[in-house]
């Protein structure tokens, strides 16, 4: 083990090297893309990969031979991914992701997790559907998890249930509770149109003991926690920006590719019917001009999010409730803002656009799922805000 986290350490901690190894996995996850989603998963040596190159570290805790490494650039790394395979960036970011969240439990949880293979993955699935069941030293639990994406790749899965009420506490209780893998069942149900390749199964758990250090109670995830708990800057961080992050900030990587791709066909295509190159055709134009525009704003309003809760945990000051919420609908609505600039150039692309085999036919679908997650819908979150301002 020793040596396994001397060369991640040593190797891996530069942000730069770090996206080099990214970008030189790239000819690999192009030549497996169609595997991948024949199989509804991203295949092991792709994972096997991301491991090798200390990728998977990113959010791990140095005290297991993590790198720690600020949200910016871990999902710069997934923006590597994202720009040629939308399955391999959500998975690289969930499985990244659950690091960050197993960085906040308790010590003992990690170990258990790390302290024999550091590399260990963890999957998820926290809607909080288990039942669970009270027992001496910690909990029972049972129930179906739906949606545990990279789960076949993990060694532990975290999922979420309801502690019911007792004489200390008469409400129930919302907790997550790490359960390792062989006490989990894979039901291959994942079959969609678009992120195929994400292996997003249930997950079954048929009344599994979790002791006590292995379950967490997580705030709302909507502001920084402050010095006093104790962790290190990076676990601080609102959990519930950083893990949505994972599934919202690869639309940039997304259509930046998108972008590539229909620049690149622009330059060559001639219209239909003799309306001439489609370089000179001003809605060609103007569709690459306001999708490049469209990036820069929705990759700097990422950053300078990330800067001011990164200041905000730095000082270790209180974050305004009406701007933590305005973080969150900023996050939520990144895919919902770029996924129609797809569907424009899909349009524009004619009847070469609607080609399974077209320049942007399956990041059109990957991204038309990628939306359909609650995750990244913001209308709840537009209502949090409407009540905040009404009540001021």
């Amino acid at each position: 083990m020793a040596s396994s986290i001397a060369e991640v350490t040593m190797d891996r901690n530069d942000p730069q090297a770090m996206l080099d190894s990214a970008r030189a996995m790239l000819p690999q996850v192009i030549a497996t893309r169609d595997e991948a989603n024949r199989q509804a998963d991203v295949l092991p040596e792709t994972i096997a990969a991301m491991k090798a190159a200390g990728l998977l570290r990113a959010f791990q805790p140095k005290r297991w031979g993590g790198l720690e490494l600020d949200p910016r650039h871990v999902f710069a790394l997934q923006n590597v991914f994202a720009e040629h395979c939308m399955s391999t960036a959500w998975v690289f970011g969930v499985l990244s992701v659950q690091s960050f969240m197993l960085g906040r439990m308790d010590p003992l949880a990690q170990a258990d997790v790390w302290g024999d293979d550091p590399d260990a993955l963890a999957s998820s699935s926290f809607a909080p559907v288990g039942k669970v069941t009270p027992t001496d030293g910690g909990y029972r639990i049972s129930g179906r998890f739906t949606f545990s994406s990279g789960s076949s790749h993990a060694k532990w899965a975290v999922v979420g249930g309801m502690v019911p009420p007792d004489e200390a506490r008469p409400a129930p209780q919302m907790r997550l509770f790490l359960v390792p893998m062989s006490d989990c069942r894979i039901d291959r149900v994942w079959d969609t149109f678009g992120l195929r390749a994400t292996g997003s199964n249930d997950l079954v758990i048929d009344d599994a003991f979790v002791p006590a250090y292995r379950t967490y109670v997580p705030d709302s995830g909507l502001l920084p926690l402050p010095a006093a708990s104790g962790l290190s800057p990076l676990y601080r961080l609102p959990w519930l920006y950083v893990f949505a992050s994972s599934i919202s900030s690869l639309s940039i990587g997304a259509v930046r590719g998108a972008l590539a791709s229909f620049t690149a066909s622009t330059r060559e295509r001639q219209g239909a019917f003799g309306s001439g190159a489609s370089r000179d055709n001003p809605r060609f134009l103007s569709m690459i001009g306001r999708a490049r525009v469209e990036l820069d704003s929705i990759e700097r309003q990422f950053h300078d999010n990330y800067a001011r809760l990164s200041e905000i945990v730095a000082r270790d000051e209180t974050l305004p409730m009406d701007e933590a919420l305005l973080y969150r609908a900023q996050l939520t609505g990144f895919m919902r803002r770029l996924a129609p600039l797809v569907d424009e150039m899909m349009l524009l692309l004619g009847g070469r656009g609607i080609q399974r085999d077209g320049p942007l036919t399956q990041l059109w679908l990957d991204m038309s799922a990628a939306r359909a997650h609650a995750g990244n819908d913001p209308s709840a979150v537009h209502s949090q805000i409407a009540g905040e301002l009404l009540n001021a």
